[in-house]
């Protein structure tokens, strides 16, 4: 669907940045006839070269956030507020340039791999026919690049490999298929929504290691969506914690074991388990994320906080600014 215009007028991106996003606002119609918010005013933005992860639990509206940077939010949703790239604003272009930027210039690896493939068609008739539809190049060149795609992300014997099926492959070498799709045409911009979910943890750390090193080579800007906190922090620049639609911290892997702010930062770190405790039972965060048709007055995330004081329950935290790389929104932080 199109973007569809909210805040007229020009919104300064640092030169630094290749993504800026700001105030972005997702919403689809209620049962009341309303609209419920998913993603609630998120502002960031992402550096060249540069890795920022995205964290929170399912529902928070990571991986809404991502649709709406390509664009791809369902019908009858609505977007509001800025998403540009390279100074370009995204929000309110046209389909046609919309499908452009797409895979060109920032591309998208879903969490699913299964799923985003195709399974009626073999490998090189889903690869081949990205390639046609962003370059000028014949079938058999593209064929070729295909082939060079897939040796890149480390598939054994890609020649033959490209004939195969989805079903005919692991889940490790699927989601090795999603990344060289999501590379074949040089994006600036790669979205990982997930990117590790369905694997486990020895395919998880090959992926990671070539997340990392095709980033190194090609200066790409990565936006790593996860619900795994120790993901987030070993490859991330900046880390952006989400919840109930809003951010509610920014920081650095560096400094969120020790300097974090918000609670429910804090209950995600508690949540990890570790090694050397002696605890059998894993700390965990009471309750349950909020239903977007039913958000609590104040701070989302008060219902659920053992800090909360009575200006939670009435009023949203503004964002406090700790430095350039660090902020929090909570009344009582940590």
């Amino acid at each position: 669907m199109p973007w569809t215009h909210a805040y007229p007028g020009a919104i300064i991106v640092p030169d630094s940045s290749i993504l800026s996003v700001k105030d972005l606002v997702v919403a689809f119609p209620g049962v009341s006839g309303e609209g419920v918010q998913v993603v609630r005013g998120c502002s960031f933005s992402i550096g060249r070269g540069k890795t920022l992860g995205i964290v929170g639990e399912s529902g928070c509206g990571k991986s809404i956030t991502a649709l709406s940077i390509l664009g791809l939010v369902p019908i009858p949703g609505i977007i509001q507020g800025s998403i540009k790239y390279q100074g370009q604003e995204l929000v309110g272009l046209e389909e046609k340039e919309c499908e452009k930027l797409r895979g060109a210039e920032i591309s998208i690896v879903f969490q699913d791999p299964s799923t985003a493939l195709n399974p009626v068609f073999n490998l090189e008739q889903q690869l081949v026919e990205t390639i046609l539809r962003h370059k000028n190049i014949g079938s058999r060149e593209a064929c070729d690049m295909a082939i060079e795609s897939l040796k890149q992300v480390d598939i054994p014997d890609p020649q033959k490999r490209i004939k195969d099926y989805p079903h005919q492959l692991s889940g490790g070498m699927k989601q090795r298929v999603l990344i060289a799709m999501a590379l074949l045409c040089d994006p600036s911009c790669l979205i990982l929504d997930e990117p590790t979910t369905a694997l486990d943890v020895t395919v998880q750390a090959q992926i990671l290691d070539l997340i990392e090193l095709i980033q190194r080579s090609k200066n790409m800007s990565i936006i790593l969506i996860s619900h795994d906190l120790g993901i987030i922090s070993e490859i991330s620049d900046e880390i952006a914690i989400m919840y109930a639609g809003r951010i509610v911290e920014t920081t650095c892997p560096s400094e969120i074991i020790n300097s974090h702010r918000h609670p429910y930062t804090k209950g995600l770190i508690e949540s990890i388990p570790k090694i050397d405790s002696k605890k059998k039972k894993l700390k965990t965060i009471s309750g349950f994320p909020p239903d977007p048709q039913e958000m609590p007055s104040g701070c989302p995330f008060h219902p659920r906080c053992t800090r909360r004081l009575e200006k939670c329950v009435k009023l949203m935290p503004p964002k406090t600014l700790v430095n350039d790389n660090m902020s929090y929104a909570c009344w009582n932080p940590v």
